[in-house]
């Protein structure tokens, strides 16, 4: 093999391994823009007269004719910048359940999907194009309790209705003492990790679970008879450094390798 194309050959070899070491990592976004979205699907109602509108959207109501209404509605948000990685948290969409008497023969919300698509935008240090979208789905049941008798969760004067999640996996109950739900992705030699909280959102009493037709440990939360209630969600994201695959550290030791022993040649023909 002639000596030029060897060290043609060496070079191609060991060029791709030292760019691959300067890239591995681009700079750390440290401010986020971010889009929240979200809406209810799969509404079911209960038996009974009146209707379930807003299949869809993002606000469900029920009742019975020119009556008193209940619903549930999300908020969106829409913000150019103010995620930062390592930060704290910032404020997501308001989930609301408008929560009224409503007669005992007229239909109510049984089950539905809360579906919500968050959308990242790098601010700084510099500017770029937005990520993904990612939609979480929460599977979501409903129980209208009834306001005489003995109330199995207490709000308030009268008897409090019931939201319970059907399936909490990678959830886990944070310092504030509501449950978090986290989610990871990769970008550029960095693994993000995103937390989303619900205020109120933690474990339920096992009478509470029984009477919502759930586990016992359920998780869900409890809202007030004849009131609005408003539950906040937030969140937050972190980063690491990812750390090089093993091949990948192999193959780049190779290179080194085989730049010493070029060296060394040229030095002993020298």
């Amino acid at each position: 093999m002639k000596s030029t194309f060897k060290k043609t050959l060496l070079a191609s070899l060991i060029v791709p391994f030292a760019m691959g070491a300067q890239t591995a990592s681009a700079d750390l976004i440290t401010n986020w823009g971010y889009d929240v979205s979200s809406i209810f699907t799969n509404a079911v109602p209960t038996s009974g007269t009146g209707t379930l509108d807003g299949n869809n959207t993002s606000t469900l109501s029920w009742g019975v004719g020119p009556g008193p209404q209940s619903s549930i509605s999300i908020t969106n948000v829409d913000e150019t910048s103010g995620l930062m990685t390592g930060g704290g948290y910032v404020n997501g969409g308001v989930f609301t359940h408008t929560n009224n008497s409503l007669p005992s023969q007229g239909l109510a919300l049984d089950s539905f999907d809360l579906v919500s698509t968050l959308t990242l935008t790098p601010f700084a240090p510099a500017p770029g194009d937005s990520l993904p979208a990612s939609a979480t789905t929460f599977e979501s049941f409903f129980i209208e309790t009834g306001n005489g008798g003995t109330c199995v969760e207490a709000a308030g004067p009268d008897c409090a209705d019931i939201f319970t999640i059907g399936d909490v996996t990678g959830s886990e109950l944070n310092e504030f003492g509501n449950f978090e739900f986290n989610s990871s992705f990769d970008l550029d030699g960095y693994t993000y990790t995103l937390f989303l909280e619900l205020a109120d959102l933690t474990t339920l009493g096992d009478p509470s679970c029984e009477a919502a037709g759930a586990p016992s440990g359920c998780v869900g939360l409890v809202t007030e008879e004849n009131a609005v209630n408003n539950f906040q969600t937030r969140f937050k994201i972190t980063a690491v450094e990812m750390v090089p695959e093993p091949g990948t550290l192999a193959l780049l030791g190779m290179g080194l390798a085989g730049l010493g022993l070029s060296r060394r040649r040229k030095a002993a023909k020298s």
